[in-house]
């Protein structure tokens, strides 16, 4: 079996495993070799709707939408690489006193926490933004018209060419069997054997399996996100990803389309795309009414990693092993900026006004939740 020796391997080639391989090497680490079981980018990160979003409810996480919202602005710029930015918005709504109390509360900490461009909007700002929704039943939601809408995987290659011209190396179809200290280095067995002085692990929604051995219990799971791309819809009108807090109806513009779908925190048994087409519909009767015959081109279904807090974990697992997965959905625009964080702990250089203890993996369950994960509320 083929062998090598590497300074340090990351596991996982989705866009938290390629931004950790770039900020490395852009801290001055050398000999950095990344593993990808697959492709580049077909994980999660390449089924993620793309939304990039300042709106969550505590301060870890509206700090590092900032800095995400910053990296896909930027991206294409910083990195002379295709990446679009679709400043679509965002747009979540609710019929529910308690929900929009928390909508409320956590646009007010956006605000002071310097995220201006929030709007605590009612029933008839809602039509003025979307005037294809019926707000019968809604209280109001809260509005950021410059959140936005990327391709994740064009991400993975910018980050990715940057990586390589630093020297980073990868290695597809690379799929990792076993993860186990060998004396000083760690041993990485898969269709051959790497020994890393240091190991980042960066793999999604497979990370409970793979950190089980090591005496990590973690609560990391896939969850199959089944939706649809239509053919064309709403031409001409304006389409933030629009989402439904009390039932998870949610659309946005894929294209001169929609994806539409339904976001639960855990779906129903037996759940697929006939009884999430039916009950999209059902639901479209009521919030959407012009939406209920759209043409459906394709469906789609793609697993999202769920569980956990809804912040990642970050941060050291044992001497010379580190980890950096647990997104539950916003890795696509947590990602960068997490693993830029975690780049420059692991190399010496902490950023000295971000703490990121709280997101041990080690920490306790349930110690900081983070509560708008897009998801329909219990």
């Amino acid at each position: 079996m083929d062998s090598e020796r590497v300074g340090t391997a990351i596991i996982g080639g989705g866009i938290a495993g390629s931004a950790v391989a770039y900020y490395l090497a852009e801290q001055g680490e050398s000999d950095i070799l990344l593993l990808e079981a697959d492709e580049l980018g077909s994980g999660s990160t390449g089924g993620s709707f793309g939304g990039v979003r300042q709106q969550f409810s505590t301060p870890l996480e509206i700090e590092f939408s900032r800095r995400g919202l910053e990296f896909w602005r930027t991206a294409a710029r910083v990195f002379d690489s295709a990446v679009s930015w679709h400043p679509n918005g965002y747009l979540f709504m609710t019929g529910r006193p308690d929900i929009m109390a928390k909508l409320a509360d956590a646009a007010a900490l956006q605000q002071s926490m310097g995220l201006t461009d929030v709007h605590v909007v009612d029933p008839a700002e809602i039509r003025e933004v979307v005037a294809w929704i019926d707000t019968a039943g809604l209280l109001g939601g809260t509005y950021t018209p410059n959140d936005g809408k990327v391709t994740p995987t064009e991400g993975v290659a910018a980050l990715i060419k940057a990586a390589r011209a630093h020297g980073v190396r990868y290695h597809e179809h690379w799929q990792v069997r076993s993860l186990e200290r060998a004396g000083s280095v760690w041993r990485i067995t898969g269709p051959g054997v790497v020994e890393a002085g240091r190991v980042v692990v960066c793999t999604g929604y497979w990370t409970t399996d793979l950190m089980r051995s090591l005496g990590l219990e973690l609560t990391i799971r896939p969850q199959p996100l089944y939706s649809a791309i239509t053919g064309p819809a709403l031409a001409g009108r304006r389409v933030p990803l629009t989402l439904d807090m009390d039932t998870g109806f949610v659309v946005e513009r894929e294209g001169k389309g929609l994806l539409v779908a339904i976001l639960f925190e855990e779906n129903p048994p037996g759940y697929g795309h006939t009884q999430f087409l039916e009950q999209f519909a059902e639901l479209a009767r009521v919030r959407a009414p012009s939406l209920v015959d759209l043409r459906i081109a394709r469906q789609v279904v793609a697993n999202v990693d769920m569980g956990g807090d809804g912040h990642p974990y970050v941060g050291l697992v044992e001497d010379g092993l580190w980890m950096l997965a647990g997104f539950g959905g916003h890795g696509v625009m947590h990602g960068p900026p997490v693993a830029e964080l975690l780049a420059k702990m692991i190399a010496g250089r902490p950023d000295p006004t971000i703490d990121l203890a709280p997101l041990s993996p080690w920490r306790r369950p349930g110690s900081g939740a983070e509560w708008m994960v897009a998801a329909k509320k219990s």
